[in-house]
């Protein structure tokens, strides 16, 4: 198969291709972020406590 010169490619195709990859990716990283919130949330409740030196009231 003859490989196409790069003033034979269809610009306009690559930029669709480009913006379907980078939606995909967004996709991605939105939910990684929204997995990543139960874990984030606690450990920074936890972070604030253990920085103001938080004990257990007895």
């Amino acid at each position: 198969m003859k490989q196409p010169r790069f003033w034979e490619v269809d610009l306009v195709l690559l930029l669709k291709i480009w913006a379907a990859d980078m939606g995909t990716l967004l996709l991605t990283a939105v939910a990684f972020a929204a997995m990543a919130v139960p874990v984030i949330i606690p450990t920074l409740i936890l972070w604030y406590l253990y920085s103001i030196n938080w004990t257990m009231p007895r």
